[in-house]
């Protein structure tokens, strides 16, 4: 078999979560002949029959995703059969570790999908100096993550890329507020539900307030902290919790979550008081 440059081969980057140290497979003599996202799978479907009706009804809002793997071919060569020994080596210590990492293509160098490698993975020889496998990298989440930041400038200059729904002016999106009324754009594919595992929400409130609340009128879905804050104290929502100058204040609110729809997000607050100022943080999620 003979073995050519790139070619049509996606080019392939392991970066270590921990570190940010990251790995250009191509560079490596990891060459990839497949990578390719399996389409999202409906782990929990709801479809219910109706008397003697045919067919039945779904219920979109009672189906959930499961996780997402990746099927990944991969070719590991070297210069003499015994560098391709390792090469074998460090590619397998590369992704066999316990820890979860991120992958992406080159051609969407922002789109991070956060995987293991689970199963075993065989290496048989094609020619005396290379081998390949088909591996599984499976993600915990069935959707890849934004690399950008909601702190970063929207546009092309390296964190954000096409397909990412950037706006015509980005100038406009901004995700810290002092007004009552604004809006939050998720550029993302799908909606930021923090009950959820792999989806990510942090809301900061400083300023003072009585019984403060947060309304996302496009989800319907509503916060409230029964009691009260002065100008310099901070409210933090971050996941299913909820802080008051990193105090718990969870019994204290109505214990409900502020979901985010994919698009623009319509918020009011009320029970504000004086200067103040919210902001937000979440990953946007992609197909």
């Amino acid at each position: 078999m003979m073995l050519c440059g790139r070619c049509d081969m996606p080019a392939i980057l392991i970066e270590n979560i921990e570190t940010g140290q990251v790995y250009d497979c191509e560079e490596l003599g990891y060459l990839t002949r497949k990578f390719l996202p399996q389409s999202l799978q409906q782990r929990q479907v709801r479809q219910e029959a109706v008397g003697s009706s045919n067919g039945h009804i779904y219920f979109p809002q009672a189906t959930s995703y499961g996780g997402r793997i990746i099927d990944w071919d991969v070719i590991v060569k070297g210069e003499s059969y015994m560098h391709y020994l390792l090469k074998r080596t460090e590619f397998l210590a590369l992704i066999c570790g316990k820890q979860e990492f991120y992958a992406s293509t080159k051609d969407e160098p922002n789109k991070l999908w956060k995987v293991t490698a689970p199963n075993a993975i065989q290496l048989p020889h094609i020619v005396s100096y290379a081998g390949e496998a088909q591996i599984q990298l499976e993600s915990s989440s069935p959707f890849a993550y934004s690399r950008g930041t909601l702190d970063d400038r929207f546009d092309f200059s390296g964190l954000w890329q096409f397909g990412m729904n950037i706006p015509v002016i980005p100038d406009e999106i901004k995700y810290r507020h002092k007004i009552r009324r604004f809006t939050i754009w998720n550029l993302g594919h799908a909606e930021i539900n923090p009950k959820r595992i792999n989806e990510y929400l942090k809301i900061i409130y400083k300023g003072a307030s009585n019984n403060l609340g947060i309304r996302n009128v496009t989800t319907g879905t509503f916060w409230q902290y029964n009691g009260r804050t002065s100008a310099d104290d901070i409210i933090v929502l971050e996941d299913v919790f909820s802080y008051k100058n990193s105090e718990p204040i969870f019994p204290q609110t109505n214990m409900e979550v502020i979901i985010l729809a994919p698009g623009p997000n319509e918020f009011i607050l009320s029970g504000t008081s004086g200067s103040f100022e919210i902001g937000f943080d979440f990953q946007f999620l992609f197909i």
